[in-house]
């Protein structure tokens, strides 16, 4: 069976893999958190070509909490 990769974007705090059980994936995907933002849209494309899922994360912080 192929295993699939899959980007987790943009986890500045680094909780992604805490915030969820991950664990059903184990044996049918690897997973990459990846912590930096990339502002180039071609890096971005670049450095999401080998994966097959992409899942993107919004993260808020210190004074910005609940706000829209």
């Amino acid at each position: 069976m192929k295993k699939y990769k899959i980007a987790v974007l943009d986890d500045y705090q680094n909780v992604a893999l805490e915030s969820a059980d991950w664990s059903v994936l184990r044996d049918r995907a690897d997973i990459a958190v990846l912590q930096n933002h990339l502002a180039d849209p071609d890096a971005v494309i670049e450095r999401l070509l080998p994966f097959d899922v992409v899942c993107v994360l919004c993260q808020k912080g210190g004074d910005t909490v609940g706000e829209p």
